[in-house]
This record gives structure tokens, C-alpha cells and sequence, in this order.
């Protein structure tokens, strides 16, 4: 059986990152790799706030650049 495997290339919050992958990825695939808590974070796609990402799913591609702005509380 032959798997094939696709080179990306993107920048996220301004490092530069090559990702292998075997089908097409999701912001929200890429915050789960970083570990970060979807409900937590507001991300910048391509120069566009996200805040929702449940409500239209939003497919990596090449040289994109993503920002992800963790929130925290405190007082």
C-alpha cells in the first residue's frame, strides 16, 4: 500500500514551519498539535480574525500565515 505525502509550508506567529501530511489539514488540526485549547485561543488567518472556528471549518495552504493569541484571565 503507497501513502502519499504533501509538503507544506507556513508561518505561524511569525516562525516558519514545513509540515508533512496525508490529507488536508484544518486550523483546527494545527492548534491541536500545538496544544491549544480551542475555546482559548482567537486566531488570525491570513490577516482575518477567527474567533469561531466550529462554525466554518478553514483548510491550511500554502505560505499561509496564522497568528494564535492564547486569551488568559486574571485580575
Amino acid at each position: 500500500m503507497k501513502i502519499n505525502f504533501f509538503l507544506l509550508s507556513l508561518y505561524v506567529n511569525g516562525l516558519k514551519y514545513k509540515i508533512y501530511m496525508n490529507k488536508p489539514l484544518q486550523i483546527s488540526d494545527l492548534l491541536e498539535f500545538f496544544n491549544h485549547q480551542k475555546e482559548l485561543v482567537i486566531i488570525e488567518y491570513n490577516g482575518k480574525i477567527y474567533n469561531n472556528l466550529a462554525s466554518r471549518p478553514q483548510y491550511l495552504r500554502e505560505k499561509d500565515k496564522i497568528e494564535i493569541i492564547t486569551i488568559v484571565g486574571g485580575g
